[in-house]
């Protein structure tokens, strides 16, 4: 990926935080639970780019460092547990990661898409985005039943299917509330 990439997922992550914050979202909790989307895209730039790279993207994007800071705090105080509930789960396969981690990106893409219609206050004209974005999301949840299928046929744990069900069931709802 090229620097030009790294600064556009940046931006849009930016212009998430600075949704969030119009909204009265301030808290790290709150934060981590509506930003959970955009996981993957963080984890692309944070490895892919030279710290110089990355301070110069946080310093363009305040909105962007601070969600990375509170990733990182949060990724650190989980390091530190001496037990975590998924402690001793199979990992997935990396096709499956790799599933998991296109289905955040597009439940992210879909919030962000439904948010801006929200924001601009005119959802009326603009019924062909909406018509994409509804079309979208009915296809993201198919995608979502799909993954979760395939695995219950492979024989996934049940405490991972659990984790998998809580985590993008809390996206579900919200994706479901912003196309409503």
């Amino acid at each position: 990926m090229r620097m030009n990439e790294f600064r556009r997922l940046a931006a849009k992550m930016d212009q998430h935080m600075q949704q969030l914050a119009a909204q009265g979202v301030n808290d790290a909790p709150a934060i981590l639970h509506r930003m959970m989307g955009y996981a993957p895209e963080l984890h692309r730039i944070w490895v892919g780019t030279t710290d110089d790279q990355l301070l110069a993207l946080s310093r363009e994007f305040p909105g962007f460092y601070r969600y990375a800071r509170i990733m990182e705090e949060a990724f650190e105080a989980e390091r530190q547990k001496s037990a975590r509930p998924y402690d001793g789960l199979a990992p997935l396969s990396e096709p499956h990661k790799q599933q998991g981690a296109d289905l955040l990106t597009t439940a992210a893409t879909l919030e962000r898409g439904y948010q801006a219609l929200l924001g601009s206050g005119n959802r009326q004209g603009v019924q062909h985005q909406v018509r994409e974005l509804d079309k979208l999301h009915q296809q993201w949840l198919s995608d979502l039943e799909s993954f979760k299928s395939i695995l219950r046929a492979q024989g996934a744990e049940p405490r991972a299917l659990e984790y998998v069900n809580e985590a993008f069931g809390h996206l579900a709802e919200r994706i479901k509330q912003l196309a409503g």
